[in-house]
């Protein structure tokens, strides 16, 4: 869900950018946002699994019109469930279960419009849809890895470690996780808004002067994220002058207390968990193909580290990493779908982008780290 009000609040630091400015870059991507706009147009299709290949061709048309441009694409995937998302995610899924009911009411009753709006709720794009999308990638010799946990955690990562230049999203946790730089709302001609996190300080709608990182992280935690709800009557802007006022949570949470707010018994235990989320989580790195931390773990948190993320084998890191293994079971997947050939065989066409112009061949290092 991202940190609610966010991003209207960076206003002023915002930039405008076409894509073709990130020429020779390589770019990640937050493939399972595209996924889920591709999916909105076959929606039906998805939730009673028959075959179509438009969310495929939403990805490519992305994939291509990026290459066109002369970006290096790297396709970041979402793989296994995180042990902090648990309660988000179950939340998540009565909600898609409870549409798909209503949407095979409303298509009995002929309510077709009703019907097509409950089956975009309902979808749910899997791991096997995932995966079709990933056999395309392959044929057309785009650079991609499936994050052992949170795509926004390993995208941070990619940026971090200078691996990628920039990160293609829509979601505003990237902001909490530190990204250095991220292209929000690219629509389908390349345009966007750009975020550079060194920007911060000169924001003006919402003042960061004298906040640091951890400030700003601790804010947003404070507002409500996946990994912990707000307090009652908490938003951004209390959120910001709280910890402006009082510099660490722990202060604010005192001073809630002592105002008479009712703050959870186990609420503190959980914000410091959701700070080492942000911070520390299981990710993939494609240099040394094992798993790291996002950032070094201080020794004094404890020996159970499973909030962030189960550690996993080595070569099962690296199986769900080039998605030759399911990131739930962690088992290969069995069988193809039947949308596969469908989709690779539309993709041909795709190539074309350029609208009849001499086609620019981009070359893309095969990296073995991350497509084989």
């Amino acid at each position: 869900m991202g940190i609610q009000g966010l991003l209207p609040l960076l206003k002023s630091i915002m930039v405008p950018i076409h894509i073709k400015e990130l020429e020779g870059c390589y770019v990640a991507v937050d493939t399972y946002s595209w996924l889920h706009k591709g999916a909105l147009s076959c929606s039906r299709e998805l939730c009673k699994g028959l075959p179509t290949s438009r969310h495929i061709e939403y990805c490519m048309n992305r994939v291509n019109l990026l290459r066109h441009y002369g970006v290096k694409p790297v396709l970041v995937f979402d793989g296994g469930l995180l042990p902090m998302k648990g309660e988000q995610e179950n939340k998540r899924a009565r909600g898609r279960k409870e549409n798909f009911a209503r949407a095979i009411e409303h298509e009995s009753n002929g309510n077709s419009a009703s019907a097509y709006e409950c089956y975009q709720k309902a979808v749910d794009i899997s791991p096997s849809i995932a995966r079709e999308l990933i056999q395309v990638l392959k044929q057309e010799n785009v650079l991609y890895v499936v994050a052992p946990y949170e795509a926004d955690a390993q995208m941070t990562f990619l940026a971090a470690s200078k691996q990628v230049e920039a990160v293609i999203t829509e979601d505003s946790d990237l902001i909490p996780f530190g990204c250095p730089r991220i292209i929000f709302k690219m629509d389908k001609f390349g345009q966007g808004v750009e975020f550079q996190y060194s920007l911060l300080q000169k924001n003006k709608e919402l003042s960061f002067e004298g906040f640091t990182r951890q400030m700003i992280l601790e804010m947003c935690i404070l507002s409500g994220c996946d990994y912990l709800q707000s307090l009652p009557g908490m938003g951004l802007k209390r959120a910001h002058a709280l910890i402006k006022k009082f510099k660490t949570y722990d202060k604010v949470i005192k001073h809630l207390r002592y105002s008479t707010v009712s703050v959870p018994p186990l609420y503190e235990e959980s914000f410091k968990k959701a700070i080492l989320t942000f911070q520390c989580q299981r990710v993939y790195d494609p240099s040394n193909e094992d798993i790291v931390h996002l950032s070094d773990v201080l020794d004094n948190i404890g020996d159970d580290l499973d909030f962030l993320g189960p550690s996993m084998p080595k070569h099962i890191a690296q199986g769900i990493a080039k998605g030759d293994l399911d990131p739930f079971t962690k088992m290969p997947f069995q069988g193809e779908n039947l949308s596969d050939g469908l989709a690779i065989k539309r993709t041909s066409q795709l190539k074309n982008f350029n609208h009849g112009s001499a086609k620019k061949t981009i070359d893309l290092p095969v990296q073995k780290n991350l497509l084989t």
